[in-house]
């Protein structure tokens, strides 16, 4: 088993490749990650969209290039990921994947839907309306998709009722150079793990950036574990959990 970078009090970091950690993990109840989108984002196609639109060079507006976000690597990869998820996802489980709205002229998120139900099951999309103009031109990108994939009927693991509406209105964050430049909202993963998840349960995210997702269950009095390929985001992410240990002992 490899050693975690981080272990506490229900929270566990690995730093390392997902698709070589994820086979020696225990099942989950929840799968909830952001995935490389496979539009050289900071780095290609978007970084010159962001030169044209802001002025500038892409390295005076603090673009970094993400690991996998090559087209035809994140797609294999998240083929991959999805296959051995399915694996450890126990009955009634969720995968959510936040995922780009098109990148442009490629229809993304058709191509993951459709192995999301190959190989788990789809069962919704949630628009997330981020509010404000995103990048891009011409049509302008201010709303993301949430995949949602489900390992069969959902048991006592949803509990959104019969009225949660598939469009959430949630701002974005606009990452500072010291944070992940595709940083979600910590109310965007408390949402998910609400909805789809209980208390002392076991959520994963594979591709977690520098937390945010842990930090969203740790809050919710869920066990979870997180992935990440780039050390310096593991390092921010156990400093942001040693933060919330601070806050809650001032309580």
């Amino acid at each position: 088993m490899i050693k975690p970078y981080y272990e506490e009090d229900g929270i566990t970091i690995y730093h390392g490749d997902c698709l070589e950690i994820l086979p020696e993990l225990p099942k989950v109840d929840l799968v909830l990650t952001d995935p490389p989108y496979g539009l050289n984002y900071n780095n290609g196609d978007l970084a010159s969209q962001w030169e044209n639109v802001f002025g500038g060079k892409k390295e005076n507006l603090g673009i970094r290039p993400i690991i996998n976000d090559g087209e035809e690597d994140s797609l294999i990869l998240f083929e991959k990921f999805l296959r051995i998820t399915k694996d450890k996802l126990l009955k009634g489980g969720a995968c959510c994947c936040c995922c780009c709205c098109g990148g442009g002229p490629k229809p993304l998120f058709a191509k993951w839907t459709l192995l999301m139900d190959e190989i788990i099951g789809f069962k919704q999309a949630v628009v997330w309306d981020k509010g404000g103009l995103g990048m891009g031109i011409h049509y302008r990108r201010n709303y993301e998709f949430i995949l949602i994939a489900q390992n069969g009927t959902p048991a006592n693991r949803w509990n959104g009722g019969n009225k949660t509406p598939n469009v959430w209105r949630i701002n974005k964050i606009i990452p500072s150079a010291d944070q992940h430049p595709t940083e979600k909202p910590v109310e965007l993963m408390q949402k998910i793990i609400m909805i789809h998840s209980n208390k002392n349960d076991l959520c994963l995210d594979p591709f977690m950036g520098h937390g945010t997702s842990l930090v969203a269950a740790k809050r919710l009095g869920r066990k979870c574990i997180g992935i990440e390929i780039e050390e310096k985001y593991c390092e921010i992410a156990v400093k942001r959990l040693a933060q919330m240990e601070l806050q809650f002992e001032e309580k």
